[in-house]
């Protein structure tokens, strides 16, 4: 019986290593992503965390790329931006900042992805000091077309209701497929040809070098905001007017029936508002004008696109209810803009931002 038990003990022994490696090549080199995230994903979060700026960034998953951003924040940030990309020009100078900064903004940013946000920073203990909310109209409507494909709905369904006590579907996140993935000889040979393939011709991350202002593709700056190409940022006034123009033609972005808000969205918006104040965050809701060609034709549909005008007023009522600071409007008039301070017709030019945005209330933090 003991030498049976000996046997078995020296066959374990002999299996172990290759276990281990089995088990440290499928976590770290994770060409799928399963463990730690897309392994482009990784890259950019982790050289965004060390100051770089980068290009050839625009197919990868921002959502995933923020998540992994948050984890490796080491403390929370004194000021954060969250928003879509019409808030991405927002840098610390602008938003009146002192200390540690990010802009966490991302295209086409929906009511999933505002509630997973703050729910991720509340999950890793890293809800800041003072945030400014750029807030959309699209983010209070329950119509499909103002929800993004790319959002987590169940990250932010799980936050409505453990944190906020919503009854929300969502599904708890299993480890069962990543278990049996880190001892799975076919992922281990795939990591493993990946790991000592050559790489030099794929397209990855890039730290921008030279002129950065001079660049011809987008770039990503440190601090979380984007940085439009220099062609871009030159174009013609016709150019400009010629965007905003064409998307008056069709259903307004994300709005296309949004007659008003929604009353439950609205009401889970508060939840988390009141949620962020009871956490000592100091908030600041930020409206970004849109170019006057497109807001023109909100007020010419106001009986399918009104919730793009009733969203501002239920956010200024909110603001006013609890003390928060707001600023700007939808309406480029009220926001003292006209066309010549915008890149297209969604997007507000950086330089313009202080014509209806003074900072964050010092008064108030």
């Amino acid at each position: 019986m003991v030498k049976g038990m000996v046997k078995n003990l020296f066959k374990l022994l002999l299996v172990t290593p290759i276990l281990l490696l089995l088990v440290c090549v499928n976590f770290y080199v994770d060409t799928r992503g399963l463990f730690q995230g897309g392994q482009f994903e990784r890259e950019l979060a982790a050289k965004l965390h060390e100051g770089k700026a980068i290009s050839n960034f625009q197919k990868l998953d921002e959502r995933q790329i923020l998540r992994l951003y948050i984890k490796e924040m080491k403390t929370p940030y004194d000021t954060l931006v969250i928003g879509s990309s019409r808030g991405l020009q927002i840098t610390a100078a602008i938003a009146g900042a002192d200390g540690t900064f990010y802009n966490a903004g991302m295209t086409g940013e929906d009511y999933y992805d505002v509630v997973g946000t703050v729910g991720l920073l509340h999950s890793y203990g890293r809800l800041p000091k003072n945030m400014v909310m750029v807030l959309d109209p699209w983010i209070l409507s329950a119509q499909p077309d103002a929800k993004n494909k790319r959002s987590d709905k169940n990250l932010a369904n799980r936050f409505l209701t453990e944190t906020l006590g919503f009854d929300e579907p969502y599904t708890e996140e299993s480890f069962q497929w990543n278990t049996e993935a880190l001892v799975a000889p076919d992922y281990f040979q795939t990591n493993m040809a990946y790991f000592f393939s050559d790489h030099s011709e794929e397209e990855r991350p890039s730290e921008v070098t030279g002129d950065i202002y001079a660049q011809e593709t987008e770039i990503k700056m440190a601090d979380g905001t984007l940085l439009y190409t220099e062609e871009y940022r030159n174009q013609v006034q016709q150019e400009v007017d010629h965007d905003a123009q064409l998307r008056a033609t069709m259903p307004f972005m994300m709005c296309g029936f949004y007659p008003q808000p929604d009353s439950k969205l609205c009401k889970q918006f508060t939840a988390m508002v009141d949620f962020l104040q009871e956490n000592g965050v100091e908030i600041t809701f930020l409206l970004t004008p849109f170019h006057p060609d497109l807001y023109a034709r909100v007020e010419s549909h106001m009986d399918t696109e009104g919730g793009v005008v009733y969203s501002e007023s239920f956010f200024y009522a909110l603001a006013q209810e609890k003390n928060i600071p707001i600023y700007g409007s939808y309406n480029p008039e009220r926001a003292n803009c006209d066309r010549e301070d915008f890149y297209d017709g969604l997007h507000i030019r950086r330089e313009s931002i202080s014509k209806f945005f003074r900072g964050i209330d010092t008064e108030l933090v």
